[in-house]
């Protein structure tokens, strides 16, 4: 289970082509993501500053979600 949820964070902080090629985000912001607001800083607004904040973002919170569930990997191979 700590697998997929791995797998499925990296997947999802991944996803762009979906969410650019059928709703642009919307309707609204209900389906924007982190990669998708990256690129719209980054493209559309030309701020780059932001966009390169929010790829820290993305990288430090990958990072985080990946320290935790392979010390609950590591717990459960201990016992």
């Amino acid at each position: 289970m700590t697998v997929v949820i791995l797998i499925q964070t990296i997947f999802l902080l991944g996803i762009f082509g979906e969410i650019f090629t059928t709703t642009q985000g919307g309707p609204g912001s209900a389906s924007t993501t982190l990669p998708y607001m990256i690129f719209k800083q980054a493209i559309v607004a030309k701020d780059i500053g932001r966009a390169a904040a929010g790829g820290i973002i993305a990288v430090i919170l990958a990072n985080i979600v990946a320290y935790f569930l392979m010390r609950g990997i590591g717990r459960h191979l201990d016992a």
